[in-house]
Formats: structure tokens, sequence, C-alpha cells
């Protein structure tokens, strides 16, 4: 056989349009984009759209500014706008997402949920991407199990899958809690108190927990040396923040704020001598502080290994200067574009993980 045959048998098994591509082929490619264009690939054909239906994408955080209520009012618009960090300079729009929602707070995010509080002071959960409703801190999206932990006035409520009604947990003490996140490894409930405590609570019973337990740990602050005090107190502001690491190492995050000077500290506790001590990387993951977890960042375009996804101190935000990517690396800023910013008049912001689920 002359070569030009070979040529041509060999031309005659490529498929000739893209929708006859081998569907491992395409679900090898697929696995590699992230939400915004494995989104789209959907959209192309029927083909494409079979073979990503289990695909998974890459995480890459989002940032939803909030608009002003009573804009939102006033132009009957109750939209939000998203930044895609992969899509360079572009901004997006979500649907109306109803009257209510102009009315309504965001207390927190985990993955592709917004924890609001209504007027009406009740709590749900709202996903800005197919405006999906439910009141939930955590969900499996998987089995669907979820888990409400509530903080209201010293008390503490919850309610999970199964459950009709809040229930109140019974604990021998009185704390202010200033944050909770939840541990997909152990599936306990992490919260910090203010002035360097960690207070743990099993909610994996049936019923309610008795009570919480502290980690038996001192805080990094009790050991600092003095050289490093001085350096903390040249901060104007001060905080510390609660999160958990993939492998499901818990994690205190000092941040420290004077003027337009940042810095961010991690820790992690030392099982051998139960005290918190500096670590200087997160290696291959990115910390979303909003949601209270890492993800995966290796070799993924739209998103910065070894980083801190930043949306202020206190919530609501309205100031763009206390919005960023913090490298831990380097130790600098990288700033959300300004166009972000100029084209909302916005009343908070937060990172969150896109999704359907």
């Amino acid at each position: 056989m002359d070569q030009s045959k070979k040529n041509s048998n060999r031309l005659s098994v490529i498929p000739n349009k893209w929708s006859e591509l081998c569907q491992d082929l395409l679900r090898s490619v697929f696995e590699r984009l992230s939400f915004t264009n494995l989104t789209r690939a959907k959209s192309v054909c029927r083909s494409w759209n079979s073979a990503s239906r289990d695909c998974v994408p890459n995480l890459i955080p989002w940032l939803i500014l909030f608009p002003l209520e009573e804009k939102a009012i006033n132009s009957d618009n109750n939209s939000c706008l998203l930044f895609v960090p992969d899509d360079k300079d572009k901004i997006y729009k979500t649907r109306d997402l109803g009257v209510d929602f102009a009315h309504s707070l965001c207390l927190a995010t985990y993955g592709s949920w917004l924890l609001m509080f209504d007027h009406l002071r009740k709590p749900y959960i709202l996903n800005p991407l197919t405006c999906n409703r439910s009141a939930c801190l955590w969900i499996d999206d998987i089995t669907k199990d979820y888990l409400v932990v509530w903080f209201i006035y010293n008390n503490i409520v919850f309610t999970k899958k199964g459950y009709d009604t809040w229930r109140l947990v019974q604990t021998s003490e009185i704390r202010m809690y200033d944050q909770i996140v939840y541990n997909h490894k152990d599936h306990k409930v992490y919260t910090y108190v203010p002035y360097g405590h960690v207070y743990v609570w099993d909610f994996s019973g049936d019923g309610p927990p008795k009570d919480g337990y502290h980690l038996p740990a001192s805080f990094v602050d009790r050991e600092i040396e003095k050289g490093d005090r001085f350096y903390r107190e040249k901060y104007l502001n001060y905080k510390v923040k609660i999160a958990t690491t993939l492998s499901g190492e818990v994690v205190l995050v000092e941040i420290m704020h004077r003027l337009t000077s940042w810095q961010f500290r991690i820790n992690e506790l030392n099982p051998l001598t139960k005290r918190w001590v500096k670590i200087d990387t997160l290696g291959d993951e990115a910390l979303i502080l909003d949601m209270g977890f890492t993800i995966v960042a290796k070799d993924i375009p739209g998103i910065k290994k070894n980083s801190i996804y930043f949306s202020g101190l206190n919530h609501p935000i309205k100031d763009p200067k206390h919005i960023f990517v913090y490298d831990l690396t380097t130790h600098t800023m990288e700033p959300v574009p300004q166009c972000v910013f100029s084209s909302i008049f916005f009343s908070d912001a937060r990172w969150f993980v896109p999704g359907f689920n």
C-alpha cells in the first residue's frame, strides 16, 4: 500500500465534527476546566453535554457584590454582580433574586450557597446561580445531608436533615461566639471564641450535643516573643479567624491591619506541645476565608496557591481596598480590578465557589 492510501485510511477514522469526538477524550479535557468553561462546554452540543455530566470542575472562587438596598428598591433590580477571576476583567450579573433579597443580609458562604438573613429575622440559603433556597450552614452535595448551627444572643440552636424544628443546645458556658466552621473530616463544628479559645461541638448523634469542649491548647498570643508583640502592637486592628484545610487540620488565621498595610499569619495546633504555632505556607491550597476552608489550587488557572481570598475584617464591607487576594509567599496583595467596583454601588461582598447543585 502506497503512502497516499495509508494517509487516506488514517484520515477516514478521524471524526470530521467536534460532536463526534471520543467521549473519553472529551472527559479528559473537561476535567481540567473551570466551572465557567465547563458550563460553556456543556452547551455546545448533546454529545459534549453527555460527556460532561460526571465531570467535577476545578474550584475557582468568585466574588459576589450585593447591591445597596435603596438602589435595588428604587431601580426595581435585585441582581448581584459576579467577578470571575479566570475571565480576567469580565463582570456578570445574576438574574433578579426577588424583592426580599434586597432587604436581606449575607451572614456566611459555603460552597455555592449564601446564608442570608431577611428583614423578618428568618435565615435562608440561596444559590445565586439557580435561585434555589433552603436553610442550612453545611450541605453534602451528594447525600443532601445538611446541618444548621445558629448562635442567637448567646443561645445555640441547630437543625439538620430529618428535623422539622430548631433545637436548643444546653451549654454550661455563655460566650460570644465570633465565628464557626464545619470540619468535613471529623464532622464537627469548631467555634473561635475571642481571647484565644477554640470550642468544639459534635452534632453527629441523633440528639443535641450535651455540651462542647475546649481544644487542650494554648493560643499563640500567650507564647509570642517580645519582639513579635511589639510588631503586632503597631497595627490598629487585630483579629483571629478559624478555618480548616483539605486534610482536616484546624488553623487559626491572625489578621493585622493598619491604614493600607495588611499582614496574615497561619497557625496550626502542635499535638505534642498543645500550642498553636506559626506555619509559613498552605502549600498547593488556597484559603477562602469567607467559607472557612481551603481548596486545591495547584496548576489551576484563575486561582493562586498559598494565598488567602479576603473580603474584609467585618461585614458588611463597603471598602474596595479591603477586598483582595493575599499571597503568603510574597506577602503582597492582589486587588480586585477597579472596573468591578465602578459597576455597582455595593453594600457587601463575599467570596464563594460557584455550582449548580
